[in-house]
């Protein structure tokens, strides 16, 4: 019988109710050792390697409530301790398990350099997704806290991850719509009507400029996405980089990948150093090594692209992540946009 635990580890200030999400109708599951305990006796690959598990704790990562809550998991098993990471999705997620064993299996496994974490297993019962949990430095942490050759040397890593990624990776059955798009980002700046003012003014501005730009765009070849390919999301284990979060994967035009790379370099900057241009020598270094690699195809899309993902992370910091100061960073975001459309 599996020892149960009366709470989860803390992972916020408060009491364990936190963790309610009447949207994501497993959490509770999951978060009971007795329940996973059985789920992954179940799965012969898991106890195999693992042994059967016999107390469990967890700490909240990342919680998008109603969608998602990724845990940090330490199972104590019959074979030892093992951590891992779990995803659990309010709907049937087992295509991020499909996306990350296609890469793990094919040029992004253990012994490449360029890398995914090991996708463990997927318990559609659960909706969990479990994955390891990837031990090495956070490339945010050292555009933060390195000195200039580590911050230099971590922005060419990422490019060349990248490179590595839009060269071999499987496209995927999902495909980014640009009409689609043009729609979502219209919708994002149709919010900032619950705000109004001066940030409404830059949004619709910032969208009427990316509409009238969009006809200008042309075609581009289309490659694997990331979705979300970030300084947050890339990891260094001594020679291995390995990108996390997978729950974006699809297919559409690299420039993408690359801008949101760019602009969450900004927004770290912004947050986390008081200016959007503390780390612009780190983004022109990781664009010049992808532009070098991959050529200059991306670049007259890009102003495009950057400008779309200011507007998107200027949504996500006015409505769903509120900080101190939130206004002036929401509207410094908005102004990046339209400083990078009109040059």
């Amino acid at each position: 019988m599996l020892e149960r635990l009366q709470s989860p580890a803390k992972p916020y200030v408060g009491d364990a109710s936190s963790l309610v999400d009447a949207e994501i109708a497993t959490l509770e599951a999951v978060l009971d050792p007795e329940v996973l305990g059985i789920h992954l006796a179940a799965l012969a690959d898991f106890r195999a390697r693992r042994g059967l598990v016999y107390e469990a704790t967890f700490q909240i990562l990342k919680w998008h409530k109603g969608k998602r809550c990724t845990l940090e998991v330490a199972l104590q098993t019959t074979n030892g301790l093992h951590e891992l990471v779990a995803k659990v999705y309010a709907k049937d997620r087992s295509d991020v398990h499909r996306a990350m064993d296609g890469l793990w299996r094919g040029h992004f496994g253990p012994s490449e350099q360029f890398s995914v974490p090991e996708p463990i297993a997927y318990l559609p019962s659960l909706q969990l997704l479990l994955e390891e949990k990837v031990q090495g430095r956070a490339v945010k942490e050292l555009f933060l806290r390195g000195d200039e050759e580590s911050r230099t040397e971590a922005a060419k890593r990422c490019a060349r991850w990248l490179v590595h990624f839009h060269q071999y990776a499987p496209v995927s059955g999902k495909t980014s719509r640009f009409d689609q798009d043009l729609i979502r980002m219209e919708c994002w700046s149709k919010r900032f009507s619950d705000v109004g003012g001066p940030l409404l003014d830059k949004a619709s501005l910032l969208f009427d400029r990316l509409a009238r730009a969009s006809s200008r765009l042309g075609t581009a070849e289309q490659a694997a996405g990331h979705g979300s390919f970030s300084p947050d999301h890339v990891f260094f284990a001594d020679d291995r980089t390995l990108t996390i979060d997978w729950d974006g994967y699809d297919t559409g035009d690299p420039a993408r990948d690359v801008a949101r790379f760019v602009v969450a370099t900004q927004r770290l900057a912004l947050g986390r150093m008081g200016s959007i241009k503390a780390l612009d020598s780190v983004a022109d270094i990781f664009l010049d090594t992808y532009v070098r690699a991959q050529g200059s195809a991306i670049l007259p899309r890009l102003p495009f692209y950057r400008a779309a993902t200011c507007l998107r992370l200027a949504k996500y910091g006015a409505f769903h992540h509120r900080v101190s100061r939130w206004e002036e960073k929401v509207a410094a975001m908005l102004v990046e946009g339209l400083r990078v459309l009109e040059d």
